[in-house]
């Protein structure tokens, strides 16, 4: 717990980003405890599940909120505490693995600080990869002690958490290969056999709730256009970072989206070296079995846990994302704790140990600084990775709440020359012409090409509203604005407040007052939308 402390007590004090502002601090399905309604919802919301099903993530934001409303702090608190339990586990497993308490004390101390983890702890949504990471670890010890029923159960909230611990049946199963063979395997049919059970009965609720397994076509990375060949060719690429994240973790980014990865294909000479190195550590692992077998169960492992995000079985929204790597590092952490032990002398081996403990806390204090708002998010991204259409995106719209809107206008340029037909983008500079000419001419076009894009594209309708208010016509204001927020699961707050200004200026206050109180709820800080509504009520 005091490592956890050390690391990410100077996180405590950032605010709701990206999307902890959508799950958490706008979410009004969390506003109230209601488990009925929880697990028969995606994570998304009603309109767009996106393939995400993670009922008890959204459900342990339900029950926190009662206690900490809309303070980040409180559920940051929960995050690094819940990092904290995970360490003890992985301490718990690699001592069963290697029988060695200073090897199981040295794997956690890795699993704590390694900087790649900044983003599962720090992100408030990264709940689900600690929660699920917390429940998988319960459900291997339980598993390994002979608890199958209740090892069963807890893989199954797991799941429920977050999809990817589907893999803990197969990493059960391997646990099992390496220690006696592919006779235990055989002998233990009937344990395999309930752990299946549990997958399934996980996999046939999240058919019932979504209408399907995988990711929507709509949600996939590019649409779903990738083939085969480019999803393995570019996973290439993908390890090659992955790598590069577990040894040098210096250079961190929350946010791979499109194009920080470049496709690959066939001809690509640097996809082939990723996959290469890819296949000679899985061949060093098999290699090493028998002579010693925690080396193979943790590369294996490590490789087995990412399976479910590695596009390469079935595509998913992302090619590559830090916080995948929450539950995976337990491989990693195991291997330098057989690494530490290894070294007999125990003046080197406290010089390494008191080495890597410094580097990791320094390196996790300044990477929480990273995520401290949308504006030093974005900055970062953009630094770390220019070709990031996305960052581009967060870092004009997080400069145009500042007043800056020619350096937006700069971002938004530059992410249109990554991604041409983004509506986002557009929306963007959309929003951003308004503020500099106070008028629409130049928007009008940027508006048309985003709407075209993207039909019913919520932020470009929101757009259109302005320029309709400003043009005075209040009822296509009003109208695309209604739009706008039927199309948003999670609408701003703002939107809500431009939409009730126009309602009451048509005499139509009690609508005006519904949004102004859904805005309060969205946004219960914001004064002004409080000062408002009681000025409404007393008058009405």
């Amino acid at each position: 717990m005091g490592l956890a402390a050390v690391c990410y007590a100077n996180s405590l004090s950032n605010a709701f980003i990206l999307d902890d502002v959508l799950i958490v601090a706008a979410n009004e399905h969390i506003r109230h405890i209601d488990p009925a309604h929880v697990w028969f919802q995606s994570y998304w919301g009603d309109l767009n599940h996106a393939g995400i099903y993670r009922p008890l993530t959204i459900f342990s934001f339900s029950l926190e909120y009662p206690i900490w409303h809309v303070w980040a702090a409180g559920y940051r608190l929960t995050n690094v505490a819940l990092h904290a339990v995970n360490g003890w586990l992985v301490f718990l497993l690699v001592d069963g693995l290697l029988a060695s308490p200073a090897g199981a004390l040295a794997a956690a101390a890795v699993y704590i600080i390694h900087p790649v983890q900044t983003e599962a702890v720090v992100s408030i949504v990264g709940r689900s990869e600690l929660l699920a990471a917390c429940l998988f670890f319960t459900a291997l010890l339980l598993f390994r002690k002979g608890r199958t029923g209740w090892a069963a159960l807890i893989y199954f909230l797991a799941a429920l958490a977050k999809e990817s611990a589907i893999t803990f049946a197969a990493i059960a199963m391997l646990d099992v290969a390496l220690t006696g063979g592919i006779p235990a395997v055989i002998r233990a049919w009937r344990r395999f056999a309930v752990l299946a059970g549990s997958g399934a009965a996980y996999l046939a609720l999240r058919f019932h709730v979504l209408h399907g397994l995988g990711i929507p076509r709509s949600g996939q990375y590019l649409d779903g256009t990738m083939t085969l060949v480019q999803r393995w060719m570019t996973s290439g690429r993908v390890f090659t970072q992955y790598f590069r994240l577990l040894l040098f973790p210096v250079r961190v980014t929350g946010d791979y989206d499109f194009n920080s990865i470049p496709v690959a294909g066939l001809r690509d000479w640097d996809a082939w070296v990723g996959l290469l190195l890819v296949a000679a550590v899985i061949a060093f692992a098999l290699s090493v079995v028998k002579k010693r077998p925690a080396v193979t169960f943790g590369i294996l492992f490590f490789f087995v846990a990412l399976l479910p995000v590695s596009n390469w079985i079935m595509p998913i929204a992302l090619l590559m994302a830090e916080r995948f790597l929450y539950t995976p590092v337990f491989g990693f952490a195991l291997l330098a704790g057989m690494g530490w032990i290894g070294i007999r002398d125990k003046g080197p081996r406290w010089i390494v140990a008191g080495g890597v403990v410094a580097i990791g806390v320094i390196l996790c204090i300044s990477h929480n600084y990273i995520w401290q708002d949308t504006l030093t998010f974005h900055k970062n991204a953009v630094r770390a990775l220019p070709q990031n259409a996305r960052a581009r995106i967060g870092y004009g719209f997080a400069l145009l709440r500042m007043g800056k809107a020619e350096e937006a206008k700069a971002q938004f340029e530059a992410g249109l020359k990554i991604k041409p037909n983004s509506a986002p983008l557009l929306a963007g500079l959309a929003n951003t012409l308004i503020r500099i000419d106070g008028g629409c001419d130049r928007v009008r076009p940027v508006l048309a090409q985003a709407l075209a894009a993207e039909p019913g594209h919520w932020q470009s309708l929101w757009v259109l509203g302005d320029c309709f208010a400003l043009e005075g016509k209040t009822e296509l204001a009003e109208q695309s604005y209604r739009i706008a927020i039927q199309n948003s699961e999670f609408p701003d707050a703002k939107l809500l407040v431009s939409w009730g200004r126009l309602l009451e200026a048509q005499g139509k206050t009690p609508t005006a007052i519904s949004a102004y109180e859904r805005a309060a709820v969205i946004d219960p800080a914001d004064e002004g939308i409080k000062a408002r509504l009681k000025q409404l009520t007393r008058e009405n």
